[in-house]
């Protein structure tokens, strides 16, 4: 809030999936960015919808990076889109930093081990 970001909600049908939500959120980005806000935009999705947003952000000179989560859980498995990881400046591979013996000490501070 700081920042000037104003926190949203968009209910989700629980019957029909999302339903605008990447639009919303694109549309928001879009106009921060343009009011030169920031900087570096750092998109933790790999949904392929919003590659127009960082092409476009890109045009005004942002830089974006992909964080993405790749792994295989239950038979369903999450991953970026290669579009999108194309049209970004960076892209992070999170699972991957975790068995990265270089990066597993920076892995372990953006992450708390809960104990239930």
């Amino acid at each position: 809030m700081h920042a000037g970001i104003e926190t949203k909600f968009h209910p989700m049908s629980q019957t029909k999936g999302e339903k605008g939500i990447d639009v919303a959120m694109a549309i928001d980005i879009l106009q921060i960015g343009l009011a030169d806000i920031f900087d570096v935009a750092v998109l933790v999705t790999g949904d392929g919808d919003f590659v127009p947003l960082v092409r476009a952000l890109m045009k005004q000179s942002r830089i974006v990076i992909n964080a993405y989560f790749e792994y295989e859980e239950d038979g369903r498995k999450s991953f970026s889109n290669e579009r999108l990881k194309d049209a970004c400046s960076y892209i992070i591979n999170v699972n991957a930093l975790e068995n990265d013996k270089e990066h597993k000490v920076h892995f372990k501070s953006f992450f708390k081990q809960l104990d239930y």
